[in-house]
């Protein structure tokens, strides 16, 4: 299986990268099927992934025992097919990845009223907040 790999912060020594990894079938369904996605894998990913604000472990308890979280705010991002806006205020964009660091998938969310930086509901939906940014 060919990937994609992008170097980000290593949670679990955040003085090191780490490359994580995208699957090219999913990476080929969302070009084919999704380019709303496909461009957002080359707008607001990679700004998440090199200026994350929060990294969660513990993603998915119920379905998926582990998983990773990166979470940021793009200054852009893709809308609609061709069409890039501004990010929204009120909202994270979130990319996720299995134990072994391969992306499974990018969304935006919520952010929470407490803590903007982060999810909404985040203390319910991860097993921990294992790292933030210093701005």
């Amino acid at each position: 299986m060919g990937w994609l790999t992008y170097r980000t912060i290593d949670p679990r020594n955040p003085a090191e990268k780490l490359l994580v990894r995208f699957p090219q079938p999913l990476i080929e369904h969302w070009q084919k099927y999704v380019p709303v996605q496909f461009a957002n894998l080359g707008i607001a990913v990679p700004e998440v992934l090199d200026q994350p604000r929060r990294i969660f472990h513990g993603v998915r308890r119920s379905h998926n025992e582990g998983g990773w979280c990166y979470i940021g705010i793009p200054q852009r991002w893709t809308v609609r097919e061709n069409v890039t806006a501004p990010f929204p205020p009120g909202k994270v964009f979130a990319v996720y990845f299995n134990l072994q660091f391969e992306c499974y998938t990018f969304r935006a969310e919520y952010a929470d009223p407490v803590d903007p930086l982060c999810p909404k509901d985040w203390q319910h939906r991860y097993e921990s907040l294992v790292w933030k940014s210093a701005h």
